[in-house]
C-alpha cells in the first residue's frame, strides 16, 4: 500500500500521523506540507481575515495556544510528547512536498508521481479539489475532528464545546466536493471532560483519531465501502463570530491551560507575561 499524507506542520497533525509511521512507515511515500495558515491567504492575510470575521480576542487565543506549545515543546499529558508531520517524514526519510496549493499543477504532478493508493488528510488547510482528490488509485480520505455529520467545518472542538454537546469525537471520511460531507469510513466518540479546553479536545480527538486510523489501514482498507452520512440540515460552521467566542467566555470555556507560571524556563519570553494574564 501507498500512502501520502497531507497535513499542516503542527502537533494534532502529527498525532494523527504518528501510529500509522510507528506500525507501518514503508506505506508512507509522501507528506505534503501546507505553507498557508488558510488556503489561499498569506500569513498576514490569513491574520487580516481572521480579524475580520472573529475579531482580536480569537486571533490572540489562537496565537497563544499554537505559537507557545511550539516553543514549550510540551503537552498537556504526561505520556505524550508532541511531533509534527515534517518530523516524522525527516524521521523515515519520507519525500516531502510543501504546498501553498494542492491543486495547482506542481502540487499535482508531485502527488501523481508517487502514484498513491490512497491521499489521505490530517489536519489540512487546503480545499482538497477534484483533480487532487482523484490522484489516489483508490481515493482520499480526510480526518476530521468530529463525530461527523455534527460540527463540520471549522473549529469543531470550539462549537462541540459552545454548543455542549455530550462528545466530540473524529470521523474518517471520503473527500469529495464541499467540506466533511463524504461518506463515512469511521469514526469514534470522545468524551468531554469538565475543564477541558479546545486544545485538550482538538489534542485527543487527533490521538483517537490517529489510532483508528492506524486501525483501518492494518486490515483492508482498500475494500472498505464508506456509508453515507444521515441525511438532515446539518450545520456547518465557518470562524467563529465575536458574539460567539464572548459567549464562549462567559460560559467557563477556556482555549488552553497556559499561565505565567508555565513560562518559566523559557528565555525571551519574560515579556508576554501580562500578556498572557
Amino acid at each position: 500500500m501507498r500512502i501520502i499524507f497531507l497535513a499542516v506542520d503542527d502537533e494534532f497533525a502529527g498525532e494523527m500521523q504518528r501510529q500509522v509511521y510507528a506500525q507501518h512507515p514503508e506505506w508512507i511515500v509522501g507528506s505534503v506540507l501546507s505553507t498557508q495558515p488558510i488556503y489561499k491567504h498569506t500569513p498576514p492575510q490569513a491574520i487580516a481575515m481572521v480579524l475580520k470575521k472573529s475579531g482580536p480576542r480569537y486571533l490572540i487565543e489562537m496565537a497563544k495556544m499554537k505559537i507557545l506549545r511550539r516553543l514549550m515543546g510540551d503537552s498537556t499529558r504526561d505520556d505524550a510528547v508532541p511531533v509534527s508531520p515534517s518530523e516524522l517524514a525527516e524521521q523515515h526519510n519520507v519525500p516531502t512536498h510543501r504546498s501553498g496549493d494542492i491543486n495547482a499543477e506542481e502540487s499535482l504532478t508531485w502527488l501523481r508521481d508517487l502514484e498513491p493508493d490512497l491521499v489521505i488528510s490530517t489536519n489540512f488547510s487546503h480545499y482538497v479539489g477534484k483533480a487532487a482528490r482523484e490522484v489516489a488509485g483508490s481515493g482520499s480520505w480526510n480526518l476530521h475532528k468530529s463525530y461527523l455529520p455534527h460540527n463540520r467545518g471549522m473549529a469543531p472542538s470550539f462549537f462541540a464545546l459552545l454548543n455542549d454537546d455530550p462528545h466530540a469525537g473524529v470521523t474518517l471520511h471520503v473527500l469529495e466536493k464541499g467540506f466533511d460531507t463524504g461518506a463515512i469510513v469511521d469514526q469514534r466518540k470522545v468524551s468531554i471532560n469538565d475543564g477541558d479546553t479546545v486544545y485538550d479536545l482538538n489534542l485527543e480527538s487527533s490521538t483517537v483519531g490517529g489510532e483508528m486510523l492506524a486501525e483501518v489501514l492494518a486490515g483492508s482498507p482498500l475494500e472498505l465501502v464508506p456509508q453515507p452520512q444521515p441525511e438532515g440540515d446539518w450545520p456547518e460552521h465557518t470562524y467563529p463570530s465575536p458574539a460567539e467566542i464572548k459567549r464562549f467566555a462567559q460560559q467557563g470555556h477556556r482555549f488552553d491551560k497556559w499561565t505565567v507560571a508555565d513560562l518559566k524556563g523559557i528565555k525571551g519570553l519574560e515579556g508576554l507575561k501580562g500578556f498572557l494574564r
